[in-house]
């Protein structure tokens, strides 16, 4: 029995390793006295998050985000809701009932008051659940180079992704419609803890690296119903809700940090901070951008390269 459970702990960890996740499965020093899960055991749960970060995408491309919180996000009425957030450089959705709300409940209505706008430019398509997203935003990001850390207590997990992605939006006017653009070069961070048995998104933070618009030659022979399209100009590529509002809502803050786009005064820097080896989630660092725990920069890590004068 011990040779086939070594046996499946060693398939685990080569499917994993397999599939491009790059698995800690090392612990700090001072746990080794403690209960730790296997290395069998932590390559089947970081498969597991991976899967979850993975459901997340579709979700999040088929504008099915409501649906997405009550699937892929912690309990609304279990312990880990209210401190639950969905972050970017602009804003911190503080609390389950938040990200619900301006993530889920508001994309939702705007899914229905976009079909009911693109209705009005083709009067054939239906006002019907199975038509939601048309005339809505189709926002693709792909999950890529992961590193995970399953906790040492196999309770909770981090991972930081790369996410390289495009979105477009459909901007109805009178009779017709024109098409929005963005390349997404953004990177995800993300909490995970298990709740039932079930890995969850506890936090999830956004760090954008640049969005520009498309090319022209790119998005031109998209033909939009009844008319040519007019590619749009620098008003502002997609963004999420909070960053279309003027001020920030009630159950919104601020984050700890901004993280910089792109320019050339930018320094190099990593962020978010990858994940790093440790037992418990009370004696590691939070992915929520609520509190000073993220590090800035590279340098409480990785170092900084001293300068040759």
């Amino acid at each position: 029995m011990m040779f086939k459970k070594s046996l499946s702990a060693l398939a685990i960890t080569g499917a994993v390793l397999a599939g491009g996740i790059a698995l800690q499965v090392s612990v700090p020093a001072n746990a080794e006295s403690r209960p730790t899960i296997s290395q069998g055991e932590a390559a089947y749960a970081a498969l597991q998050v991976q899967n979850t970060m993975s459901r997340h995408a579709y979700y999040h491309a088929a504008g099915m985000n409501l649906e997405e919180v009550d699937t892929l996000w912690v309990d609304p009425k279990g312990p880990n809701a209210a401190s639950a957030t969905f972050a970017s450089p602009m804003w911190v959705m503080a609390g389950l009932e938040t990200v619900r709300n301006a993530y889920g409940k508001e994309n939702q209505a705007n899914r229905e008051k976009a079909l009911k706008a693109i209705q009005a430019v083709d009067p054939s398509i239906e006002f019907t659940a199975a038509n939601l997203g048309a005339g809505h935003e189709w926002a693709m990001h792909t999950n890529t180079t992961p590193i995970i850390e399953v906790a040492g207590d196999g309770k909770t997990a981090k991972g930081v992704w790369y996410s390289p992605g495009v979105g477009l939006m459909a901007k109805v006017t009178d009779d017709d419609a024109e098409v929005n653009s963005v390349f997404f070069w953004e990177k995800y961070a993300a909490d995970f803890i298990k709740e039932n048995g079930k890995w969850k998104i506890w936090h999830l933070q956004m760090a954008y690296d640049f969005t520009p618009g498309f090319p022209k030659e790119m998005i031109e022979a998209i033909e939009i119903i009844n008319g040519s399209l007019t590619p749009a100009g620098d008003d502002g590529p997609m963004r999420q809700a909070g960053e279309r509002m003027a001020e920030l809502p009630p159950g919104f803050q601020k984050p700890a940090y901004s993280y910089p786009p792109y320019s050339p005064t930018r320094p190099g820097l990593i962020y978010p901070r990858l994940p790093e080896p440790y037992y418990t989630f009370s004696e590691t660092f939070s992915y929520c951008n609520c509190d000073s725990t993220n590090r800035p920069d590279n340098s409480a890590t990785l170092g900084i390269v001293k300068l040759k004068e």
